[in-house]
């Protein structure tokens, strides 16, 4: 998405401002906050224009959170992944199998195993839509329909988490494991604005058609903190991992390969990895997010792959991980 230059002149900047808020169907309940966000906007413009000015691998532009301060943003939209809410379930490791060729590149999108870009909106819900993300995933590879799952079922029913206030994605797989999991068209979901009604007063109802039924999540693996095991881990199909994404790059990003300068390692968001190639002489992983596709390059995000030597570039590989689904009941002919 092109970025509006900025001239310094105020008019140039309020006709800027105005563009922004049609294309992004921005409204603003007084003409006090209107002003408010105008200056964030005009702040957040010349942030972008000094990272662009310095040729990175990727580029910053016009997201929806333009008219939101840093601090604003990562409140809203960061506090959704809980490291604390991790756990291995047997202990086992997964790691590139002895002699594994990994192939050049990988797209699960583009093998048909990956529903639609979904949009949490303000609520720390990130660890439902990884791991719904990477359930869905293992239903495709298990030679099961791909049906989109509740995200809203997990934020109300699995008590390990803390709803809008954060969660892991083990622990997700584990309590779907134990109890199984609706479709999205059954128990849509309820928690764009955490401070709603339809939020605060959604409880748990599992009286719906399953798509998973209670034991048909047959474990979840944890990944090798190596490139060449998160490699092996997506070549056969989509992993759940989490990044530290409280950077200002990620906050306007809309094209390219992030790099270990727009980041650090203190995971904070969980998100999907759904393949990874080359780009531009620079190797990437595909990342799957949670913000709509108005945010990054449709709703995906392109992270580095392979320079950094410990977690990985955002701390990627630091907390990946997979479910396994058991594979389509296949009918015997007698």
């Amino acid at each position: 998405m092109a970025v509006l230059a900025l001239s310094g002149s105020p008019s140039d900047i309020e006709s800027n401002f105005d563009a922004y808020v049609r294309q992004f169907g921005k409204s603003y309940a007084s003409a006090e906050e209107r002003t408010q966000r105008l200056h964030i906007f005009s702040e957040n413009m010349d942030f972008i224009e000094q990272s662009n000015a310095k040729n990175l691998s990727f580029t910053l532009g016009l997201t929806p959170f333009t008219d939101l301060s840093f601090s604003e943003w990562r409140d809203q939209f960061l506090t959704g992944f809980s490291q604390s809410a991790g756990l291995k379930e047997n202990g086992a490791v997964f790691r590139a199998p002895e002699g594994f060729e990994v192939p050049e590149s990988v797209d699960w999108v583009e093998k048909g195993a990956v529903t639609s870009i979904k949009d949490q909106g303000q609520c720390g819900s990130c660890w439902t839509f990884s791991a719904t993300g990477a359930l869905e995933g293992a239903l495709f590879v298990a030679g099961r329909p791909l049906t989109e799952l509740s995200q809203q079922e997990i934020l109300d029913c699995d008590k390990g988490g803390n709803k809008c206030g954060g969660g892991g994605m083990d622990q997700a797989f584990a309590w779907v494991k134990e109890n199984g999991l609706c479709g999205l068209a059954k128990y849509p979901y309820q928690c764009s604005d955490q401070n709603s009604e339809s939020c605060t007063n959604a409880q748990c109802n599992a009286n719906c058609d399953m798509v998973l039924k209670p034991g048909d999540v047959s474990g979840f693996t944890d990944v090798g903190h190596t490139t060449a095991a998160l490699e092996a881990a997506v070549a056969q199909q989509p992993v759940s991992v989490a990044i530290e994404a409280d950077q200002p790059a990620f906050q306007h990003y809309t094209q390219g390969v992030l790099t270990d300068e727009a980041c650090g390692s203190n995971l904070d968001h969980g998100v999907l990895v759904v393949g990874y190639g080359e780009m531009d002489g620079k190797k990437y992983w595909k990342v799957k997010n949670s913000w709509g596709t108005s945010h990054g390059v449709n709703g995906y995000w392109f992270v580095e792959r392979g320079s950094s030597q410990e977690g990985g570039e955002c701390g990627i590989r630091m907390a990946a991980s997979f479910p396994t689904v058991k594979h389509a009941a296949v009918g015997i002919v007698v």
